[in-house]
């Protein structure tokens, strides 16, 4: 069990397949931004300067925890996602969506006028990360705005980073007021059961991190996942009334054997 970003119909003819389908779309895009406003609203910053300047910091200590959790030689995926408003309507949010797509150099973004919101996206590959750009009307001069860069090993994209602080800088000079977060996920070097995996796992942590303290547990067959706050790291999310900086969490795969680790700056943003 994870975060993630899923409606059963009958169909009778084209017209209802087209009608199933786009109900399903619109009901995950209002799952998409209803977890991305949750998240964002309870961000703790200290200005989008200071953001990016954290970015600069926090990657390099999240690629060094990934390699000492993971199995030696073992791929790390990162997901980095800046996302936040832009204040605009009509003409002028599709003109800016398309003039970000060009800036970020993902080429045209492709329109879908949905049932429930107009939407932009676009996406480009290249140097071991894929960039992907998600624009979203919302309505009363309002969109919602997702940058994501993924790279399946974060080893094999050194560039990655330099993109990342590049796509914040373009996403501000735009007009979106956007936070980023980040998660690197790996083969988990303690196997066994979930929950002690996890606690070595912390051990580990512990010597990069000063005083990790656990705020927040979820645990069940095969997962446990705990939330922590350490001064090691100055932006945190608020969740209820913890302040919370980072999140880790082991999945045990039982078809495969093995047990995966995820590491979330502040908090995990995809599938355990």
């Amino acid at each position: 069990m994870g975060n993630r970003d899923g409606n059963k119909g009958t169909s009778h003819g084209a017209g209802s397949k087209r009608g199933i389908k786009g109900g399903i779309k619109g009901k995950l895009l209002v799952l998409i931004l209803c977890c991305a406003a949750v998240l964002m609203a309870g961000f703790r910053g200290e200005g989008e300067k200071e953001s990016q300047s954290e970015l600069g910091k926090s990657l390099p200590l999240l690629a060094s925890l990934g390699k000492s959790v993971t199995v030696p030689g073992s791929p790390l995926r990162l997901v980095l996602k800046w996302q936040g408003e832009y204040n605009g309507d009509g003409p002028e949010a599709g003109a800016a969506a398309t003039d970000l797509s060009a800036a970020l150099g993902l080429g045209e973004a492709s329109r879908d006028d949905g049932e429930e919101h107009l939407t932009y996206r676009s996406a480009a590959s290249g140097a071991g990360f894929q960039t992907t750009m998600f624009w979203s009307e919302l309505g009363d001069g309002r969109s919602y705005v997702i940058v994501t860069l993924e790279t399946p090993d974060l080893l094999n994209a050194p560039d990655l980073q330099a993109a990342a602080e590049e796509a914040g800088t373009k996403l501000r000079k735009a007009g979106v007021k956007a936070e980023w977060n980040t998660s690197l996920q790996g083969t988990a070097k303690e196997e066994g059961d979930p929950r002690e995996a996890l606690l070595l796992t912390e051990q580990t942590m512990n010597g990069q991190l000063a005083e990790l303290s656990v705020l927040e547990t979820y645990e069940d067959e095969t997962t446990a996942s705990h939330s922590y706050n350490t001064p090691a790291l100055q932006r945190s999310v608020m969740s209820g009334n913890h302040k919370i900086a980072l999140q880790a969490a082991i999945h045990k795969d039982v078809k495969k054997g093995s047990s995966r680790v995820t590491i979330g700056f502040p908090l995990i943003t995809i599938e355990y």
